[in-house]
């Protein structure tokens, strides 16, 4: 992962990240969401209303110039993780979480996510970096079976 670099993003990256999220999320949700869910959500134009509304709060993967994966961290938790199709078990999954693990861990002892219950692939990523199962929920606007994990700050060996 040496040529992949990480910075903020911009306005400008905007439309690129919102493909890239549209094309992960047409082959890795129907399965959990539904072919009419996911359509649906991507001709909503939620994808690049949240990317431009939280812009402040991205962090985006380039590999040769090509935005390949974004992060986004909200006080305490990972908001978002998306990692282009052709990039998955790369590494850079790995690379942006823990950028935004470290950010977070700078102003908090305990950070959480949430997960599809049903992404076993994500589940398994997340477990293999030390996040742990805390509750199971419903997603209250479309009753999606969701699983809060959480990390603790890591113990200092200074």
């Amino acid at each position: 992962m040496s040529n992949v670099s990480l910075r903020p993003a911009s306005l400008a990256d905007a439309d690129a990240l919102e493909a890239l999220s549209a094309k992960t999320i047409r082959v890795k949700y129907p399965a959990i969401l539904g072919v009419d869910a996911v359509e649906g959500y991507i001709a909503s134009g939620a994808i690049g209303a949240y990317y431009r509304q939280h812009v402040a709060t991205l962090t985006v993967a380039e590999l040769a110039g090509i935005r390949i994966g974004v992060c986004a961290i909200q006080p305490a938790r990972i908001d978002l993780m998306m990692v282009d199709l052709d990039h998955h078990r790369s590494g850079v999954a790995a690379l942006l979480l823990a950028d935004g693990e470290r950010k977070l861990f700078a102003a908090a002892d305990r950070i959480g996510l949430d997960c599809f219950r049903q992404n076993e692939q994500a589940r398994r990523f997340y477990a293999k970096h030390g996040w742990v199962d805390d509750r199971l929920f419903e997603d209250e606007d479309h009753g999606i079976a969701m699983i809060h994990l959480v990390k603790p700050r890591p113990v200092s060996l200074d």
